[in-house]
């Protein structure tokens, strides 16, 4: 019994390695890219600037509570109550998580046919509040350690590394998205066969992804960027069949590991 548990175990390497990478360049390689860049401007307004307005009024209004209504936790061992408290690095982290927003249900409501604007700025908001919320997340978690003092200064570092990740993240998507494209365009054996093409597409992406991850950039932006890319320049280096084959796959096992 203690031997099914351990395999069957649902354990963070599984999740991050396996499940989630699918997930993400399905999303990047599918996406409807000519409404996406049409509508940027408002994308990024709410899923950039609105992040962080909520971010800053969130830890501002649950640091005001924490202060002026401490919360209490029942002990039981002594069966009184006690004063639950919450650091300042304990409040951004909490924030960080909060202000990221589900829009899988919104978007099953929206029809892309008939509201195309709108379906575009919902999910393209819901995809960049979730890249702008983990890099947020990692940010925060990095610099506002439990042996360093949160002072005015860790404000800009947090503002720094967070542009610098953001940055990092997208440029090595770039890499290897371009790289993909060139390989297919100069090297057209390997566009003899569409399962070989469509393998070749993926471990690209996969490649960029465990780069970021190996150089403590955010792997699912890059993922994203890498899957937005490919699907704008390798896409044309593919064969017929791969054209096709490749956005059914991607989307196949996408949902599958979803």
């Amino acid at each position: 019994y203690t031997q099914i548990n351990d395999v069957l175990e649902f354990s963070e390497s599984l999740f991050f390695f396996v499940c989630l990478p699918p997930i993400v360049f399905a999303a990047g390689y599918n996406m409807k890219r000519k409404k996406f860049f049409q509508h940027f401007n408002y994308i990024a307004l709410f899923g950039i600037l609105g992040t962080f307005c909520c971010f800053t009024i969130f830890s501002f209004l649950t640091g005001m509570l924490f202060y002026f209504h401490p919360m209490q936790k029942y002990n039981p061992e002594l069966g009184t109550n006690e004063t639950f408290t919450l650091t300042l690095r304990e409040i951004l982290l909490l924030c960080s998580l909060m202000c990221s927003s589900d829009v899988v249900a919104a978007v099953s409501l929206i029809d892309f046919q008939k509201e195309p604007k709108l379906f575009s700025m919902v999910f393209g908001e819901g995809i960049t509040n979730d890249a702008v919320s983990i890099i947020l997340f990692n940010t925060v978690f990095k610099y506002t350690g439990s042996t360093e003092k949160f002072t005015t200064q860790t404000v800009f570092k947090v503002f720094l590394e967070f542009s610098k990740l953001a940055l990092s993240s997208v440029g090595c998507g770039m890499v290897a998205s371009f790289a993909c494209a060139l390989c297919l365009k100069n090297m057209r054996f390997l566009t003899h066969s569409p399962v070989h093409e469509t393998l070749f597409v993926f471990c690209f992406g996969y490649l960029g992804y465990m780069f970021s991850e190996l150089f403590e950039l955010s792997g699912i932006i890059t993922l994203l960027t890498t899957g937005v890319l490919m699907a704008h320049y390798a896409w044309y280096n593919l064969s017929p069949q791969s054209k096709q084959t490749t956005s059914l796959a991607f989307g196949a096992f996408g949902f599958g590991a979803e």
